[in-house]
């Protein structure tokens, strides 16, 4: 079960970033401005939120490994065809087929490692994590050496294949596959109704809204940012290796979050990302621009899982694959909105600090809505 959990995870995370990395090669093929270019990670966005509820209601009420089998062939299938994109509208499509499928590659699994680890699911969400953050250090070590050899074409190649590997270690996987307490639907949608009606679930969504902007800038334009900066080639994969490798960092905060509550180490973690993406705004060079990149993926690290952990605390276990879902419908739309405005104020502006400065407001502004919401954990 957690291999299978990890492997999904790692290979949907590096598909899902490896787009910023991939993103000055594709923009120069393509013939894509900074706003084009944030349309078709926003489509991606958009199928990701579509896909969520409906995959978060069903791994609530159906055999979760099922779930994840019928959309993984849809990662496989939009990563695999990024590779043969030959316009803008083709990639917005291809790329939205991908987000469509990656939508069980977070919440099906965060489920399936709380049902299985209910006593430690902070320690263990961290431990997910860890298959994320590692999937951004592998792919940006990697990148400068198989980008010019594969060119970026076949990196999405690559990266549909590995998609297409998951799906055997998933079907072998059958443990904690099915809801411990299911009920009967019609009380599971009264329950449900009951939640969307509190406050405590608008609140929070909001507050993981606003993280999700504020960490998609970052891991969307780093690697234009660094080129902007002056740096090479290099450089722009080796910033996000620094992402992912200092991100593992930060697994402990969701550790501590077993001990010292959830929001508290929710609100340390989104103040070091707030002031991450503050400094990274004012970097003058590549080197200031990796330091403060750092202080950001210290507090990636532990973002989805805090988040992850606090749903079930609020909202309890049976209804966790479904809130969810509804919180990464929230979520998507920071995720959607995030290149699209970013993209615009840097066309507008010919500079990276008002995007920065923006995504370091909803940083501070994820954790004063998460201190709004009332619920069962502080």
């Amino acid at each position: 079960m957690l291999i299978a959990s990890l492997s999904v995870a790692f290979v949907a995370y590096c598909a899902r970033l490896s787009y910023g990395m991939l993103l000055p090669s594709m923009m120069q093929d393509l013939g894509l401005n900074h706003a084009q270019a944030g349309l078709i990670y926003s489509s991606y966005a958009a199928a990701y939120m579509m896909a969520s509820p409906i995959v978060g209601f069903l791994v609530d009420v159906r055999d979760l490994r099922r779930v994840v089998l019928a959309f993984l062939p849809l990662m496989a299938a939009g990563t695999a065809l990024m590779a043969v994109a030959s316009s803008l509208w083709t990639a917005i499509v291809f790329f939205g087929i991908a987000g469509a499928g990656a939508s069980v590659g977070w919440t099906p699994l965060v489920t399936w490692v709380q049902r299985a680890y209910a006593e430690r699911r902070g320690t263990y969400l961290g431990a997910l994590s860890v298959s994320t953050t590692l999937g951004i250090g592998v792919m940006g070590l990697a990148m400068p050496w198989i980008l010019p050899v594969t060119g970026w074409r076949g990196i999405w190649g690559i990266l549909g294949l590995a998609s297409a590997a998951c799906i055997p270690i998933v079907w072998s996987a059958k443990d904690f596959t099915r809801p411990p307490n299911a009920i009967p639907f019609r009380r599971y949608a009264k329950e449900f109704a009951r939640v969307l009606r509190e406050g405590a679930f608008w609140l929070s969504g909001g507050s993981y809204m606003a993280a999700t902007f504020a960490v998609i800038t970052p891991l969307t334009f780093s690697a234009d940012y660094a080129k902007y900066l002056g740096a090479g080639t290099t450089w722009e994969g080796w910033i996000f290796a620094v992402i992912g490798f200092t991100s593992i960092a930060g697994l402990a905060i969701p550790a501590l979050s077993d001990r010292r509550g959830r929001k508290r180490s929710l609100a340390l973690n989104d103040a070091l990302r707030a002031a991450g993406l503050a400094g990274s705004a004012l970097a003058g060079s590549i080197r200031s621009l990796a330091a403060w990149t750092a202080v950001i993926a210290v507090s990636y690290g532990g973002v989805w899982a805090l988040y992850a952990a606090l749903v079930r605390d609020m909202f309890g276990g049976g209804l966790a694959g479904g809130t969810m879902g509804a919180w990464v419908v929230m979520g998507s739309l920071g995720f959607l909105l995030s290149p699209l405005v970013s993209g615009f104020l840097i066309d507008a502006t010919g500079s990276y600090v008002a995007p920065y400065l923006l995504s370091a407001a909803m940083a501070l502004a994820s954790i004063l809505l998460a201190f709004a919401a009332s619920g069962s954990t502080n």
